[in-house]
């Protein structure tokens, strides 16, 4: 029973109050606060105002030998000046930077200042052209530095390469640069002389590839160039066999060498593209005096000299051969 009371209360109170916000007197009133706020806000935009915005600041054109060594700020402060219109492009928190150009000549004196001046110049381009700058926070920034020594350091490739079955490396990998200008303390310097890449694998590879790998920087120094081209050539191999003679190095003048036999059968992998091209000089089979003169031994192990990059897996028949001494 007393539920159907509540209930028919309810009903009533919300029946007088729909009544009462539909009333004439009631919609006009709100539809003349509706139209006051609206011209208020227009009349608000229209006018000048002050508000202040904090700008971050990056520092560009700064040469590569050269170490900024305090502590910079990262954000200024801009008390500025605008119609409330153009105030509502300031409003969003993440601004643009603001390049704070140091187009200064670094001599050694080691610091030099970017004045309030400077500044405003420079936030000139990077306001409206209808913004008035009031006041800058900090007006001057002061920019300590230093020079720095450079060494030209040869890059070292990080690399581990698992070629697809019967594919070779057709030439050296090609590291472009493969030298680096480093900066930085003469004493880190003097210890640095390779730059390491950062790891690259690749795994059944049967194809000239080129891959953009990253440098890896010590602390405290500076590259002009922090990531390398790296080409690795490849191409299908097959297998040649060729006689060859075999040749003596470091033998004194007064010594000469009678090989049995003086050549020997070489069977070797070779790059396609070079199997009509090879030569009898691509590699070199030798006898080596350094190796055989406190030997009393006759025979002699051959060694294999080659300076090729599609040639590899040489072998030697007979690995060994005998030998005699003239005077």
């Amino acid at each position: 029973m007393a539920d159907n009371s509540i209930n028919r209360f309810l009903k009533l109170l919300a029946r007088k109050l729909k009544s009462f916000l539909y009333a004439k007197d009631v919609l006009s009133f709100l539809l003349f606060v509706a139209l006051s706020a609206g011209f208020w806000f227009v009349n608000a935009l229209d006018k000048n105002r002050d508000i202040n915005v904090s700008i971050p600041v990056i520092y560009a054109d700064i040469p590569t030998e050269i170490a900024l060594t305090n502590k910079l700020p990262t954000h200024i402060s801009v008390d500025i000046r605008d119609e409330g219109i153009h105030l509502f492009s300031y409003a969003n928190n993440k601004l643009k930077p603001l390049n704070i150009e140091v187009n200064h000549k670094f001599s050694n004196k080691g610091e030099f200042t970017v004045n309030a001046g400077q500044l405003n110049r420079q936030l000139q381009t990077y306001l409206l052209p209808s913004t008035k700058v009031i006041e800058i926070k900090p007006d001057s920034i002061l920019i300590k530095y230093e020079k720095l020594h450079v060494k030209k350091v040869p890059v070292q490739l990080v690399t581990k390469i698992d070629l697809q079955h019967q594919f070779m490396m057709s030439n050296k990998v090609d590291i472009k640069p493969s030298y680096i200008d480093v900066y930085g303390p003469k004493n880190l310097l003097d210890s640095l002389n390779v730059i390491l890449t950062e790891a690259v694998e690749i795994k059944n590879l049967k194809d000239t590839t080129v891959v953009t790998v990253k440098l890896k920087k010590p602390e405290f120094l500076k590259f002009n160039a922090h990531e390398v081209r790296v080409t690795f050539f490849v191409e299908m191999f097959t297998e040649k066999t060729a006689e060859i003679q075999v040749n003596n190095i470091n033998f004194p003048e007064y010594l000469k060498v009678r090989t049995f036999p003086a050549v020997v059968k070489a069977t070797f992998n070779i790059g396609i593209s070079h199997f009509n091209s090879y030569n009898a000089n691509d590699f070199r089979v030798l006898i080596d005096y350094n190796e055989i003169k406190q030997s009393k031994d006759s025979k002699y192990k051959l060694k294999i000299s080659n300076n090729t990059s599609y040639i590899n897996n040489i072998r030697l028949t007979p690995e060994e051969v005998e030998f005699i001494l003239e005077e």
